[in-house]
């Protein structure tokens, strides 16, 4: 009935030229009256489809011909010339009212892409306002579920954490059924459902959210919605690469904005430690000089008292200038442009000056190293790999028994070489292997295994550990910690090995990865 309804201006203008027909036939000449009938057949097709104009226009050619073409009431013509005039009628008809509908299929079509432009215009200016992911997400849901009537779900994927779920409101989680399709439309990175060409029995409209050549998550719209334009289904398929744009171009600015911070911090950060630690030196060689010589004097009087506060200074003075030395150190490395002066040392070498400074430090203690012949030379800044294993043994000494042994092992593991520092202490927590490498981290006394710890081996500024994962960076080497079986934490290093130099040498020699 509706349809029908959408016809009544072509009606109405056929009733009008069969009044006119009867009103003029016999005051214009049957040429004139052809015309009227081409005027109306041009109007009524505005409001005609192709097929129901061409018809009317045949149907009105032999009305024209039974009421207006001598012999009248007959289909019969006299005149040749008349004959012409109702063919070239029906053609010139048929032609306009085909030429007019196509023109009104053209402007529809352009009537539909300036919608769904508009639509694409307003998503993507509430998208650029959102100021999260979730309320970018909320905002497309609200205007494609007004636009097609359906519901719209997400799954979006997350690097290193659990897909997030973006449901209809009074939804926390996905369906029994749903789930599997977005997962399965992520995995093939394709449209499924009804209209795609695949899985076309499907109650639901499952689209990817593609961001350039990368599927980020899955869109879906159920029950399925009726691919009528502007709700066609490449409509829908531009408005979800749409949004995906929008999410990864948020994604980005904040993981940008987030990386400038970050900079400006360290920078500042090692403007600061750097300015600090130089100021240090001076004092700290002063209180050094002057303790010695007070410790020589005590000597020279045999008093012990005066003795034992010089060698107290000296130590403290000493840990001072170890700690001056990291924060200098790791302001160095965390440079953009810091070079390293690398050569090519021996394990045993570098092992071996740990273990002389750590047994003059700590003579009591008992360490051992396990270094098997034949171990490849090592590329690296002796200087910075040295300092890395006297922290890592200095920790071990520091958390673990007085009579615990605290052993070094290196080995030869799958095109590289790997060197552990291993304790026999109280361990550390799983969740904090990867925190105690951060500058200025250290584990509260609270999630420590002991928490009655002699305060004088928990003292420091968290920066051994946060140096000694630099120095691995700066040499391109993985340093990770472990609970060791048994009790206790390992720290391991992996060095890449690389091809070994044939003769001893230049210091400017580079190796060959």
């Amino acid at each position: 009935m509706k349809r029908i309804l959408s016809f009544w201006p072509a009606i109405a203008i056929w009733a009008v030229f069969a009044v006119l027909m009867v009103a003029l036939d016999d005051v214009w000449s049957l040429g004139n009256l052809a015309l009227l009938l081409v005027l109306c057949s041009t109007l009524a097709s505005f409001w005609l489809s192709a097929g129901a104009s061409v018809v009317v226009s045949a149907a009105a050619v032999a009305l024209f011909n039974w009421f207006a073409v001598p012999p009248r009431f007959t289909f019969h013509v006299y005149l040749h010339q008349d004959v012409l005039l109702l063919v070239t009628l029906l053609c010139t008809s048929s032609v306009i009212s085909l030429l007019m509908t196509r023109l009104r299929s053209h402007a529809r079509a352009q009537e539909q892409v300036a919608e769904q432009a508009r639509r694409k215009q307003m998503m993507a200016t509430q998208l650029q306002q959102a100021a999260s992911v979730p309320e970018q997400v909320r905002l497309a849901q609200g205007l494609m579920s007004d636009w097609t009537g359906c519901a719209v779900s997400l799954l979006l994927q997350r690097p290193a954490q659990a897909d997030a779920w973006f449901g209809p409101a009074g939804q926390s989680e996905p369906s029994a059924a749903l789930q599997p399709l977005l997962v399965a439309c992520i995995q093939e990175q394709g449209a499924i459902g009804p209209g795609t060409g695949r899985y076309e029995n499907l109650s639901a409209l499952v689209l990817p959210l593609r961001a350039g050549v990368r599927v980020i998550g899955a869109l879906a719209l159920e029950p399925q919605p009726v691919c009528d334009p502007p709700a066609s289904l490449a409509a829908l398929q531009s408005l979800a690469r749409l949004l995906a744009d929008e999410i990864e171009r948020l994604q980005s600015r904040q993981q940008a904005q987030q990386a400038h911070e970050h900079l400006q911090i360290q920078q500042l950060r090692n403007t600061l430690l750097a300015a600090i630690s130089h100021d240090y030196r001076t004092p700290l060689a002063t209180i050094t000089g002057a303790a010695s010589s007070m410790a020589q004097q005590a000597a020279q009087v045999h008093d012990p008292r005066i003795g034992q506060q010089a060698q107290t200074i000296l130590a403290e003075a000493e840990h001072l200038h170890r700690m001056t030395t990291h924060t200098l150190q790791l302001a160095r490395l965390d440079a953009l442009d810091a070079p390293l002066q690398c050569s090519w040392e021996s394990i045993e070498e570098l092992w071996g000056v740990v273990l002389a400074s750590t047994r003059r430090r700590y003579p009591e203690r008992t360490l051992q190293a396990d270094v098997p012949p034949g171990l490849p030379l090592l590329w690296c800044e002796p200087i910075l790999l040295v300092q890395l294993f006297e922290n890592l043994v200095d920790n071990a000494i520091h958390y673990s028994p007085a009579n615990a042994l605290v052993r070094l092992q290196a080995r030869q593991v799958d095109g590289a070489i790997e060197m552990d520092v291993m304790d026999r202490g109280m361990g550390i927590p799983a969740e904090w292997h990867e925190k105690v490498f951060e500058p200025f981290c250290r584990m509260p006394s609270a999630d420590r295994p002991d928490p009655n710890q002699d305060a004088m081996t928990r003292r420091g500024m968290g920066l051994g550990l946060a140096l000694c994962r630099a120095v691995a960076k700066a040499h391109q080497a993985p340093l990770w910690m472990e609970a060791r079986e048994g009790g206790g934490t390992v720290v391991r290093l992996r060095m890449p090995m690389l091809s070994q130099p044939q003769a001893v040498p230049e210091e400017s020699e580079e190796p060959e990865s």
